[in-house]
């Protein structure tokens, strides 16, 4: 019985270090958010995205240009406005405002690490 104690005790200690050495922050994505102007906007079974222009003084939008959308893992209320504002930004040739999961692209399907990522919120500007 006393074995039986000090390996649990040892097995609680390990896995109190084991969270202790992942940090709270490395879990959070970095949210960035962008001038957006909609080259085109689509909607999928699993996503809605826009594809955005190139901007030559901003490194990042070279390779990144597309911003997705998971419609299965939002409220669908979230989805339908996000994609009026899409489309009424692209129908009327305005710019949007977008913010995006930096380092996020696998929680949407069809986004890909080279050049999507997840769109977090959008405005008309």
């Amino acid at each position: 019985m006393n074995n039986f104690i000090k390996a649990g005790a040892i097995a609680i200690a390990f896995l109190g270090l084991s969270f202790a050495a992942t940090p709270i922050s490395a879990n959070k994505a970095k949210i960035m958010k962008r001038v957006c102007i909609p080259l085109s906007v689509a909607v999928f079974l699993n996503r809605i995205q826009v594809k955005c222009k190139k901007i030559p003084s901003k490194a990042y939008t070279e390779e990144i240009t597309y911003y997705a959308m998971a419609i299965a893992s939002r409220n669908s209320k979230q989805v339908d406005y996000t994609l009026q504002v899409l489309l009424t930004a692209k129908a009327s040739n305005r710019n949007l405002q977008i913010w995006f999961g930096y380092d996020d692209y696998s929680s949407v399907p069809g986004c890909k690490e080279v050049n999507c990522r997840r769109l977090t919120g959008v405005s008309l500007r």
